[in-house]
């Protein structure tokens, strides 16, 4: 048997209009269908994990169901043929079931946000991103600083909370590294450890030290914007490799005659046929199907 978690309005309705009952009644949907996809069912959060936001109404409903009636949908809901209502009411009695729901660190984050039983689900917090929700919205700012291990939410924590000295060697992500030189600090600390061009890119065009991020710009995306925003076009120039830069450098920058080597790809070739020129050039180079027929359609 598993839990099912949902809510209802204040004369048990859905959303969609089905009348759940009572403590004790028994629910079964009108038109179900085992298939897993939303509708032909009855909804919710099995034992309480997923997506919390689809959780709307006034009473709390628990419901139990047996796992052969049960299918998951898209890991943020589920839905079931038939169940018997436990509890209908306010969210004061969801405390017993505590101990056996919201089990996944994003579950137990809304769980103890929004109903309560902290010292519970506490220790199933273990994802950065919940830790740090937890410790800006809850508390306990010394047991999930521990927690927080990914570029993304030292970052944050070090921007919101605090713990800069701690949080700082924990920014290995170069674009979130760009993001703490310029929203934080310690520029030279992190200037290191840009090494992607996006990031490279970042850091030139708002932060500086565009004589050492030049030779980190690699992609052709990048460099694209670099020749657009920032100039060294003869430099980068020789950095555009696919073909959707190629076009969009020729349009954009120029360099023709160079660029329209650079399309190899039936997509642009088409697009560079229909928006620059070159049709006999390019129709040579689209050989899939679907971007044939647009293009005998010029």
């Amino acid at each position: 048997m598993v839990l099912i978690l949902r809510k209802c309005k204040k004369d048990g309705s859905s959303s969609y209009g089905f009348v759940y009952g009572n403590t004790g009644d028994t629910v079964t949907a009108p038109n179900w269908d085992p298939e897993p996809y939303c509708g032909n069912g009855l909804h919710g959060l099995k034992q309480g994990n997923g997506e919390w936001g689809l959780l709307q109404g006034d009473d709390w409903l628990i419901i139990e169901a047996d796992e052969n009636d049960v299918v998951d949908i898209d890991n943020k809901k589920c839905k079931f043929r038939t169940g018997k209502i436990l509890y209908r009411g306010d969210k004061e009695g969801l405390h017993q079931y505590a101990s056996v729901m919201a089990m996944d660190s994003y579950s137990a984050y809304c769980w103890a946000k929004a109903i309560g039983d902290k010292e519970i689900m506490i220790d199933r917090v273990t994802e950065s991103s919940w830790a740090y929700s937890w410790a800006v919205t809850i508390g306990n700012q010394d047991i999930m600083v521990d927690r927080v291990t990914d570029s993304h939410n030292a970052h944050w924590w070090a921007k919101d909370i605090g713990h800069r000295e701690i949080m700082r060697d924990r920014v290995t992500d170069p674009y979130w590294a760009y993001c703490w030189a310029k929203e934080i600090g310690d520029k030279e600390i992190m200037r290191d450890r840009i090494t992607d061009s996006r990031s490279a890119f970042e850091w030139a065009a708002n932060i500086g030290d565009k004589e050492i991020m030049i030779n980190r710009v690699t992609k052709s995306a990048w460099a694209y914007a670099w020749a657009y925003h920032i100039g060294d076009r003869e430099i980068m120039i020789d950095r555009i490799t696919d073909s959707a830069y190629a076009y969009t450098w020729a349009r954009d920058i120029g360099d023709r005659k160079i660029m329209l080597e650079r399309i190899t790809d039936s997509e642009w070739a088409y697009v560079w046929a229909k928006n620059i020129g070159d049709k006999e050039i390019m129709r040579e180079r689209i050989i899939d199907p679907y971007y044939i027929e647009k293009f005998n359609q010029l």
